[in-house]
């Protein structure tokens, strides 16, 4: 590790993100642990849970493309600026998988509402106040409906209506640079976690490499040391 831990500097990584430099801290982590042979089985959950990282991601992109739309809500001529190409849907996601998520999506926001609204009643009891009506939760699902007869238009026109206070070009740019962000890291997570599928880095990490060295790696590329170490190693 403390070889490897020289060459970094030379690593594009080293001068990323905090999600480029733990997805690199750790593929130097995952070669001590193949070397001394800290193998495991691929657990029963492993692939249900790549499967939803990866839908994750894909509703991430998704999200980016219905920004873009609102973009050109707003400032049509944008499609001629920017290319016909710059606002077409990623292959990947076709209109099956669309409407499955914004099924999702929906149900997310009815819980959401659901929880809030119950959660809301309870503290209303323990005060001894009185409790809401389910009048009113019904009025506050009334957004649920909303959103579904939003999908419900855009999946019929392919277009999407621009959302928020005083929409513009530059605040829809600015939220597509924040999905790519958000996307990126996600995708370092999954590339990490199917590359650890079948090698056990924290006994590498924790009986194998010198926490010195970790910590070396922490303050060197200013990476948090909770990236690397639970609070209860952290106090040992």
């Amino acid at each position: 590790m403390s070889e490897l831990l020289k060459e970094l500097d030379k690593d594009p990584r080293s001068r990323g993100t905090v999600a480029e430099k733990v997805k690199l801290y750790n593929d130097c982590n995952r070669k001590v642990a193949i070397l001394c042979n800290h193998k495991r089985t691929v657990g029963a959950a492993h692939e249900q849970q790549m499967q939803k990282l990866g839908d994750r991601i894909k509703g991430l992109r998704y999200q980016k493309w219905r920004t873009k739309m609102m973009i050109l809500d707003i400032d049509p001529s944008q499609k001629k600026k920017k290319g016909a190409k710059f606002f077409e849907m990623d292959s990947d996601i076709d209109d099956e998988w669309i409407k499955e998520h914004q099924q999702f999506l929906v149900e997310e926001l009815r819980t959401k509402i659901t929880k809030k609204f119950e959660k809301e009643n309870e503290k209303l009891k323990a005060n001894k106040e009185k409790v809401m009506p389910e009048k009113q939760l019904k009025e506050r699902l009334a957004d649920v409906k909303e959103l579904e007869a939003k999908f419900k238009k855009e999946n019929k026109t392919k277009k999407v209506e621009a959302e928020g206070k005083g929409p513009s070009v530059e605040k829809f740019m600015a939220a597509i640079e924040k999905l790519d962000d958000r996307v990126r890291t996600l995708e370092l997570q999954a590339e990490d976690r199917d590359g650890n599928k079948e090698v056990a880095l924290g006994t590498s990490k924790i009986n194998y490499i010198d926490p010195r060295l970790t910590v070396v790696f922490s303050k060197k590329f200013d990476v948090p040391i909770e990236k690397f170490f639970s609070k209860t190693l952290r106090d040992k």
